[in-house]
Protein backbone atom coordinates (compact mmCIF):
# COMPACT_ATOMS: atom_id res chain seq x y z
CA UNK A 1 0.00 0.00 0.00
CA UNK A 2 1.18 3.46 -0.79
CA UNK A 3 2.44 5.34 1.95
CA UNK A 4 1.22 8.57 0.46
CA UNK A 5 -2.51 6.98 1.30
CA UNK A 6 -1.63 7.81 5.20
CA UNK A 7 -0.57 10.96 5.03
CA UNK A 8 -3.89 12.04 3.07
CA UNK A 9 -6.29 10.39 5.64
CA UNK A 10 -4.25 12.27 8.16
CA UNK A 11 -5.57 15.59 5.89
CA UNK A 12 -9.06 14.48 5.95
CA UNK A 13 -9.54 13.36 9.98
CA UNK A 14 -8.02 17.18 10.60
CA UNK A 15 -10.32 18.67 8.10
CA UNK A 16 -13.30 16.72 9.42
CA UNK A 17 -12.24 18.26 13.09
CA UNK A 18 -11.50 21.49 11.80
CA UNK A 19 -15.21 21.62 10.53
CA UNK A 20 -16.45 20.49 13.55
CA UNK A 21 -15.23 23.21 15.26
CA UNK A 22 -15.97 25.55 12.89
CA UNK A 23 -19.81 23.95 13.11
CA UNK A 24 -19.85 24.87 17.15
CA UNK A 25 -18.61 28.31 16.31
CA UNK A 26 -21.70 29.02 14.20
CA UNK A 27 -24.29 27.60 15.94
CA UNK A 28 -23.14 29.44 19.20
CA UNK A 29 -23.01 32.65 17.41
CA UNK A 30 -25.58 34.13 19.31
CA UNK A 31 -24.56 32.84 22.93
CA UNK A 32 -23.85 35.68 25.14
CA UNK A 33 -20.51 34.91 26.59
CA UNK A 34 -19.38 32.46 24.28
CA UNK A 35 -15.55 32.78 22.86
CA UNK A 36 -14.88 31.59 19.57
CA UNK A 37 -12.49 28.17 19.18
CA UNK A 38 -9.80 28.22 16.38
CA UNK A 39 -8.32 24.70 15.41
CA UNK A 40 -4.60 24.85 16.09
CA UNK A 41 -3.19 22.08 13.09
CA UNK A 42 0.64 20.45 13.58
CA UNK A 43 2.77 18.37 10.85
CA UNK A 44 3.91 15.40 12.51
CA UNK A 45 7.09 13.79 11.30
CA UNK A 46 7.07 9.81 11.20
CA UNK A 47 9.79 8.01 10.49
CA UNK A 48 9.05 4.63 8.42
CA UNK A 49 11.90 1.76 7.81
CA UNK A 50 11.35 -1.06 5.33
CA UNK A 51 10.36 -4.33 6.71
CA UNK A 52 12.70 -7.25 6.23
CA UNK A 53 11.86 -10.33 4.71
CA UNK A 54 10.68 -11.65 7.94
CA UNK A 55 8.81 -8.89 9.29
CA UNK A 56 11.43 -7.66 11.22
CA UNK A 57 12.25 -3.59 10.75
CA UNK A 58 15.42 -2.96 8.34
CA UNK A 59 18.19 -0.09 9.36
CA UNK A 60 18.16 3.17 7.05
CA UNK A 61 17.30 3.84 4.20
CA UNK A 62 14.02 5.02 6.03
CA UNK A 63 11.54 7.48 4.62
CA UNK A 64 10.11 10.31 6.41
CA UNK A 65 6.37 10.70 5.99
CA UNK A 66 4.18 13.67 7.09
CA UNK A 67 1.66 13.85 8.94
CA UNK A 68 -0.79 16.38 10.33
CA UNK A 69 -3.46 16.71 12.77
CA UNK A 70 -5.22 19.24 15.13
CA UNK A 71 -3.16 19.92 18.05
CA UNK A 72 -4.81 21.93 20.18
CA UNK A 73 -8.25 24.81 19.92
CA UNK A 74 -7.59 27.70 21.11
CA UNK A 75 -9.56 29.98 22.04
CA UNK A 76 -10.40 33.43 20.11
CA UNK A 77 -9.44 37.06 22.12
CA UNK A 78 -10.43 39.31 20.22
CA UNK A 79 -13.07 41.51 22.21
CA UNK A 80 -16.89 40.71 21.33
CA UNK A 81 -19.65 43.40 21.26
CA UNK A 82 -21.53 44.24 24.37
CA UNK A 83 -25.54 44.15 25.00
CA UNK A 84 -27.14 47.21 27.37
CA UNK A 85 -29.81 45.57 29.18
CA UNK A 86 -30.29 47.66 32.03
CA UNK A 87 -30.45 44.32 34.81
CA UNK A 88 -28.33 45.38 37.47
CA UNK A 89 -26.57 41.80 37.54
CA UNK A 90 -25.88 41.66 34.35
CA UNK A 91 -21.97 42.32 34.04
CA UNK A 92 -19.99 41.95 30.74
CA UNK A 93 -16.19 41.62 31.50
CA UNK A 94 -13.86 44.65 29.51
CA UNK A 95 -10.38 43.19 28.89
CA UNK A 96 -8.42 40.30 29.11
CA UNK A 97 -10.48 38.63 32.27
CA UNK A 98 -12.17 35.86 32.81
CA UNK A 99 -15.31 35.16 36.27
CA UNK A 100 -14.67 32.38 38.00
CA UNK A 101 -17.11 29.72 38.63
CA UNK A 102 -17.44 26.46 41.77
CA UNK A 103 -18.75 23.70 39.15
CA UNK A 104 -18.82 19.99 40.60
CA UNK A 105 -15.72 19.11 38.73
CA UNK A 106 -13.29 21.83 40.72
CA UNK A 107 -13.29 25.88 39.37
CA UNK A 108 -13.98 26.77 36.37
CA UNK A 109 -13.94 30.15 34.02
CA UNK A 110 -16.45 31.85 31.87
CA UNK A 111 -16.61 34.81 30.25
CA UNK A 112 -20.99 34.67 31.02
CA UNK A 113 -21.85 37.28 33.45
CA UNK A 114 -26.04 36.96 33.37
CA UNK A 115 -25.83 36.44 37.00
CA UNK A 116 -28.51 35.43 39.04
CA UNK A 117 -29.86 34.74 42.57
CA UNK A 118 -30.49 30.88 44.08
CA UNK A 119 -32.86 30.75 46.77
CA UNK A 120 -29.83 31.12 49.20
CA UNK A 121 -28.65 34.17 47.65
CA UNK A 122 -25.88 32.87 45.83
CA UNK A 123 -24.66 34.32 42.86
CA UNK A 124 -25.11 31.67 39.92
CA UNK A 125 -24.95 30.98 36.32
CA UNK A 126 -28.44 30.14 34.97
CA UNK A 127 -26.36 26.30 35.07
CA UNK A 128 -26.55 26.95 38.92
CA UNK A 129 -22.41 26.74 39.07
CA UNK A 130 -21.67 29.36 41.92
CA UNK A 131 -19.52 32.80 40.79
CA UNK A 132 -16.65 32.77 43.28
CA UNK A 133 -14.79 35.75 45.48
CA UNK A 134 -10.92 36.73 45.31
CA UNK A 135 -10.94 33.28 48.14
CA UNK A 136 -12.42 31.42 46.73
CA UNK A 137 -16.24 31.05 48.00
CA UNK A 138 -19.04 31.54 46.90
CA UNK A 139 -20.93 35.51 47.13
CA UNK A 140 -24.31 35.31 48.75
CA UNK A 141 -26.83 38.31 48.70
CA UNK A 142 -30.30 38.81 50.39
CA UNK A 143 -32.52 36.43 48.30
CA UNK A 144 -35.52 39.22 48.12
CA UNK A 145 -32.92 42.22 48.03
CA UNK A 146 -33.55 44.32 45.16
CA UNK A 147 -30.78 46.86 45.50
CA UNK A 148 -27.79 44.63 44.39
CA UNK A 149 -25.17 45.88 42.40
CA UNK A 150 -21.98 44.89 40.48
CA UNK A 151 -19.14 47.74 40.25
CA UNK A 152 -16.29 47.96 37.53
CA UNK A 153 -14.01 46.25 39.74
CA UNK A 154 -15.95 43.32 40.61
CA UNK A 155 -17.71 44.61 44.25
CA UNK A 156 -21.13 43.34 45.15
CA UNK A 157 -22.88 45.91 46.79
CA UNK A 158 -26.33 45.55 48.71
CA UNK A 159 -27.46 49.04 49.92
CA UNK A 160 -23.85 50.36 49.43
CA UNK A 161 -22.49 47.77 51.70
CA UNK A 162 -20.06 45.83 49.43
CA UNK A 163 -20.53 42.18 50.42
CA UNK A 164 -17.91 40.77 48.00
CA UNK A 165 -15.72 40.86 45.03
CA UNK A 166 -16.29 39.02 42.16
CA UNK A 167 -13.27 37.06 40.90
CA UNK A 168 -11.41 37.76 37.94
CA UNK A 169 -8.29 36.05 36.72
CA UNK A 170 -6.04 36.43 33.33
CA UNK A 171 -4.53 33.88 31.06
CA UNK A 172 -1.93 35.33 29.01
CA UNK A 173 -1.52 32.43 26.83
CA UNK A 174 -4.98 31.20 26.33
CA UNK A 175 -4.01 28.13 24.45
CA UNK A 176 -3.99 26.68 28.43
CA UNK A 177 -7.49 26.58 28.65
CA UNK A 178 -9.50 23.81 27.55
CA UNK A 179 -13.82 24.10 26.68
CA UNK A 180 -16.40 22.14 28.66
CA UNK A 181 -19.46 23.03 26.98
CA UNK A 182 -20.26 26.14 25.30
CA UNK A 183 -19.79 28.69 28.32
CA UNK A 184 -17.12 27.02 30.75
CA UNK A 185 -13.42 26.41 30.18
CA UNK A 186 -11.07 24.65 32.21
CA UNK A 187 -7.21 25.23 33.01
CA UNK A 188 -5.54 22.15 31.48
CA UNK A 189 -3.61 20.07 33.67
CA UNK A 190 0.12 20.76 34.19
CA UNK A 191 -0.81 24.53 33.51
CA UNK A 192 0.56 27.40 35.54
CA UNK A 193 -2.45 28.99 37.55
CA UNK A 194 -4.06 31.63 36.29
CA UNK A 195 -3.34 36.00 36.84
CA UNK A 196 -4.10 38.82 38.50
CA UNK A 197 -6.26 40.34 35.85
CA UNK A 198 -6.91 44.35 35.23
CA UNK A 199 -10.24 43.45 33.30
CA UNK A 200 -13.46 45.75 34.64
CA UNK A 201 -17.16 45.01 34.43
CA UNK A 202 -19.62 46.96 32.99
CA UNK A 203 -22.90 46.27 34.69
CA UNK A 204 -26.26 46.39 33.24
CA UNK A 205 -24.49 44.68 29.83
CA UNK A 206 -23.80 41.50 28.25
CA UNK A 207 -21.05 40.47 26.50
CA UNK A 208 -22.01 38.86 23.18
CA UNK A 209 -20.35 36.13 21.47
CA UNK A 210 -16.95 37.22 19.16
CA UNK A 211 -18.09 34.25 16.72
CA UNK A 212 -18.05 36.06 13.50
CA UNK A 213 -20.66 34.36 11.10
CA UNK A 214 -18.96 35.65 7.81
CA UNK A 215 -15.33 34.09 8.93
CA UNK A 216 -16.99 30.63 10.85
CA UNK A 217 -18.70 30.30 7.01
CA UNK A 218 -15.61 30.52 5.13
CA UNK A 219 -13.96 28.39 7.67
CA UNK A 220 -16.57 25.67 7.09
CA UNK A 221 -16.04 26.01 3.35
CA UNK A 222 -12.52 25.99 3.24
CA UNK A 223 -12.63 22.90 5.72
CA UNK A 224 -15.12 21.06 3.50
CA UNK A 225 -12.52 21.38 0.49
CA UNK A 226 -9.62 20.44 2.00
CA UNK A 227 -11.53 17.28 3.24
CA UNK A 228 -12.89 17.04 -0.17
CA UNK A 229 -8.98 16.98 -1.83
CA UNK A 230 -7.78 14.87 0.76
CA UNK A 231 -10.46 12.57 -0.04
CA UNK A 232 -9.75 12.70 -3.74
CA UNK A 233 -5.48 11.94 -2.64
CA UNK A 234 -6.86 8.79 -0.72
CA UNK A 235 -9.51 7.60 -3.49
CA UNK A 236 -6.13 7.92 -6.26
CA UNK A 237 -3.85 5.96 -3.90
CA UNK A 238 -5.78 3.49 -3.75
CA UNK A 239 -6.80 3.14 -7.34
CA UNK A 240 -2.61 3.00 -7.77
CA UNK A 241 -2.18 0.47 -5.30
CA UNK A 242 -5.21 -1.64 -7.57
CA UNK A 243 -3.42 -0.98 -10.83
CA UNK A 244 0.05 -2.00 -8.95
CA UNK A 245 -1.41 -5.39 -7.80
CA UNK A 246 -3.20 -6.33 -11.28
CA UNK A 247 0.05 -5.94 -13.00
CA UNK A 248 1.62 -8.29 -10.31
CA UNK A 249 -1.01 -10.63 -10.80
CA UNK A 250 -0.36 -10.50 -14.43
CA UNK A 251 3.19 -11.02 -13.88
CA UNK A 252 2.92 -14.06 -12.09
Amino acid sequence: MSDGIWSALSGAVAHLAQLDVAANNVANAGTAGFRADHAVFREVLAQATAPSSNGAPQPPPARNLRYSRVDALAPDTTSAPTLSTGRNLDVAVRGDGWLSVQTDQGVRYTRAGALQVARDGTLVMHSGAPYLDGSGSPIRVPPDGTDTTVGPDGAVMVGGATVGRLKLVAFPDPTVLSREGALLHKLVDGSDPPAASTATLQAGALEMSNVSPVQSMIEIVSASRGFEACERAIDAFKQADERAAMKLMGAA
